[in-house]
């Protein structure tokens, strides 16, 4: 093969993979609002290409397949016949051994920037307008290539599940999509709000069940032995339309009565023997449930109340559908949640007072810390943890530089917690073993709390001598 012919075919193979290349990046690329909008006026290439982006990762392995091809067609042309001709017709010598090692490394450099950079960059502001041309030819070579491509997929499928791996072509990551929304924020094309509304999106998928549940102690039910006047009185003091019934314990949840079949009864003048005939079946899940899989589910079975069970069969909690949507949208305040407790509340630059039912990813989210996440959903869970014991008013540690006081406390519940951010880890607490608890006197290092800060405990007479405990 001569000189010419060789580089040429390099050429041509460079030049086609650039057209093909560019044509499946524009139908990625294109709007699928834009392309279905041509296609219901009856443009049958915006119906291909709007077929080919909805198989985007059908088309992305193809042009892999083609990359795949047409690369290993340069590198044989260029080692067998390329290689060869510049060796016979230079001396050797340097220039020789150069051109050698040059030669090839410029035409990997073409095949780069003809893979990844040059066809981005054609498509800017066109992806449509070339989705549609190219639409007819694309779809002629993603069937006919079909077959290779599936084995490609399959090969590369068994090799990533052999490594740990998965096959998923992502076409856009979750790390792109919150650098875009911050993009858009610092240039005023989203507000806060709208920034805050994408990120629990993001979030909500990754969320469990556990973690947006209200825990079993916050779970207002009845008793399947009430009277009809027991449970209306429940009903209208707590707000709720629907309400867990029970039979012994809050366990043994039998069903769950909906204020609406109640008021039926009692207009009616009805006196039932049990509650038990006005009852709808309860709908149990697990506490490790995902919130955007029971999200679905619960618009597909039109339920609005769940029981989350944990490991044991026992019950853990209670979760509706407004709990969901509030982790997507913020706090939803009705006529009966005026009075609900705010979560947290800032008392100076570095110090805040928190609810102890917080969840630790808000948490770390506010303060930019790193409290561990594994082991506790909530910061009463995280310092029932690090305490090993049941939390008296005035426990102290420093944990994650952080100074974590509980001020508050109803039986073995924690209610609130001040929390103090440091500069700097505490030399003092650089020289206990981790997990040491030590206690304080008159003369330590503790830093309390400002009275003014201190709300009343509950459930408590007295206030305990403080402990302070430092943790590494």
């Amino acid at each position: 093969m001569e000189a010419s012919i060789a580089i040429g075919f390099v050429i041509a193979l460079l030049i086609l993979k650039l057209i093909i290349t560019s044509s499946i990046s524009a139908v990625i690329n294109a709007s699928k609002a834009i392309l279905r909008e041509l296609a219901e006026e009856g443009q049958r290439k915006a119906e291909r290409a709007l077929a080919l982006n909805e198989a985007a990762r059908n088309l992305l392995a193809t042009q892999q397949f083609i990359s795949m091809v047409t690369n290993t067609g340069i590198i044989v042309v260029v080692a067998t016949q390329i290689l060869p001709l510049i060796e016979s017709t230079v001396d050797n010598g340097i220039g020789s051994i150069l051109l050698a090692y040059i030669l090839p490394l410029l035409i990997l450099i073409a095949t780069l920037v003809i893979s990844d950079r040059l066809p981005t960059g054609l498509v800017i502001g066109r992806a449509e307008g070339i989705a549609t041309f190219s639409s007819g030819y694309l779809t002629v070579l993603v069937k006919w290539l079909q077959p290779f491509v599936n084995a490609l997929l399959r090969i590369s499928g068994r090799i990533a599940a052999l490594l740990g791996g998965s096959d998923v072509v992502h076409l856009v990551t979750e790390e792109e999509i919150k650098t875009l929304v911050d993009a858009g924020s610092e240039e005023g094309v989203l507000d806060d709000e709208e920034k805050e509304m994408i990120y629990s999106v993001i979030r909500f998928g990754d969320t469990l069940a556990r973690e947006v549940m209200i825990p079993r102690i916050d779970i207002v039910a009845l008793d399947i032995n009430a009277t009809l006047h027991e449970a209306l009185d429940v009903i209208i003091s707590g707000g709720h339309s629907r309400i867990p019934v029970y039979r012994d314990t809050v366990d043994s949840i039998e069903g769950v009565l909906y204020a609406k079949d109640l008021l039926k009864v009692w207009r009616s003048g009805e006196t039932p023997e049990s509650l038990q005939n006005l009852l709808r079946e309860p709908y149990f899940i697990p506490e490790t449930k995902k919130a955007s899989e029971l999200l679905l589910e619960l618009q597909d079975r039109k339920t609005h109340l769940v029981i989350v069970v944990d490991e044991y069969g026992g019950t853990a909690g209670l979760l509706t559908i407004e709990d969901l949507i509030e982790e997507i949208v913020g706090e939803i305040q009705d006529e009966y949640d005026i009075h609900e407790e705010a979560l947290y509340e800032q008392i100076q630059e570095d110090e805040y007072i928190f609810n102890a039912r917080i969840d630790l990813d808000d948490l770390n989210h506010l303060l930019d810390s790193s409290v561990p996440t594994d082991e506790s959903d909530t910061l009463g869970g995280y310092i029932f943890s690090k305490l090993g014991r049941v939390p008296s008013v005035g426990d102290t540690f420093v944990d994650y530089h952080l100074e974590f006081q509980v001020l508050s406390v109803t039986g073995r519940r924690i209610r609130k917690v001040h929390i103090k951010k440091l500069d700097t880890p505490d030399t003092d607490e650089a020289n206990d073993t981790p997990g040491q608890h030590r206690k304080s006197s008159e003369n330590s290092n503790h830093k309390s709390v400002p009275p003014s800060t201190q709300p009343a405990s509950v459930g408590q007479d007295t206030v305990p001598d403080t402990h302070s405990l430092n943790l590494r």
